[in-house]
């Protein structure tokens, strides 16, 4: 018998967020605005386990983003499920994670940090594919001239990450 994800769906200041949770960790998360149901068919296509709705994990997974999103906490105490991202994605997601809240690093710096130097197109890549948004905060990775750069979702997608942004830094102009 296939393994089992858990997945959720629940609004945010930000708008809808969806997520999907494993025994091992958060698994995906959407950004606010996506579809949910294509979040579970993407986990279920990709892994082939079967999705349940609700339980521990998933529920554990969306108190925290939505106390992320609503600016009470500043970090996420989960496990992170990473067989969605390999090689240097995966190398990106893990450099990605240790950046703290309310800062941010070029994608330069993300490509040193994942043993890459000079790789700072392919972190871009990796980002825009990152499985676990928000939680492994690629909205914190900018353009190496301060500016922000694109972040999932074009122009919609860009405000959204200057949303972000703010609410870690209030302060910056972004």
């Amino acid at each position: 018998m296939p393994g089992q994800f858990q997945h959720t769906a629940f609004d945010t200041e930000f708008g809808p967020v969806a997520l999907a949770a494993t025994e091992g960790g958060v698994l995906r998360v959407s950004l606010p605005g996506s579809d949910p149901d294509e979040l579970v068919e993407e986990v279920v296509s990709r892994t082939r386990l079967l999705p349940v709705e609700g339980g521990d994990y998933a529920d554990d997974a969306a108190d925290q983003v939505e106390a992320f999103l609503a600016g009470e906490i500043t970090g996420f105490n989960l496990a992170l499920d990473l067989q969605l991202a390999r090689g240097f994605n995966r190398q990106v997601l893990q450099a990605t994670a240790t950046i703290p809240y309310g800062e941010t690093r070029s994608y330069g710096d993300v490509a040193g940090m994942a043993g890459s130097p000079g790789a700072a197109r392919a972190v871009g890549t990796a980002m825009s594919t990152n499985p676990i948004a928000l939680i492994v905060p690629c909205h914190r990775v900018i353009k190496s001239d301060g500016s922000i750069g694109g972040y999932g979702g074009g122009r919609e997608g860009t405000n959204l990450k200057r949303k972000l942004l703010q609410l870690e830094n209030p302060t910056a102009l972004f």
